[in-house]
């Protein structure tokens, strides 16, 4: 069941990575394209717009990826002198905390994003609600907890056992 669990997650985060990814390359392109046709003619209209909901979906959709491959900044050095069951126990402790602060996020992006949506934001230039992509980084950060609710139980078979989940 876990390792169905993780089969899951790791999917569910790798496609939304592949949006997160695309969505770079947007930004990318417009600003290029911004500064390219800047001299001779106007600047793309509403392109810093564009590149703020595009950083949106780029930071919400990306964070649950870059949790699942450990690409965050972590004490290693100092966690790897203790025992596995040492190890899972801070990382257990760490996945709670984690756990505790994504899920108050994920639920306030929710609500304010159904404010947002109930109130009819728009962005100023482009007038592009806002409330998507306010939904998007609340569905990033439930894909985190998700990936630190994975994290906490291989932490806590880690802790059980003394060594590491399967």
């Amino acid at each position: 069941m876990l390792n169905l669990f993780d089969r899951f997650v790791q999917n569910l985060t790798w496609r939304t990575a592949q949006v997160a990814q695309l969505a770079m390359v947007v930004v990318m392109a417009i600003t290029v394209t911004n500064v390219i046709i800047r001299i001779p003619w106007r600047p793309i209209g509403g392109a810093v717009e564009m590149v703020e909901m595009s950083g949106a979906v780029l930071l919400g959709l990306g964070v649950a990826y870059t949790a699942i491959m450990k690409g965050h900044i972590m004490v290693g050095i100092l966690v790897e002198r203790f025992s596995p069951r040492v190890q899972g126990l801070i990382e257990l402790f760490v996945c709670i905390i984690a756990l505790f602060f994504s899920y108050i996020l994920a639920r306030e992006l929710v609500f304010f994003a159904h404010e947002r949506m109930i109130a009819g934001y728009e962005t100023g230039h482009l007038r592009i609600p806002i409330a998507p992509s306010i939904y998007l980084v609340a569905f990033g950060f439930i894909m985190l907890v998700l990936v630190l609710l994975l994290d906490m139980i291989k932490a806590a078979i880690t802790v059980v056992k003394g060594s590491e989940a399967p």
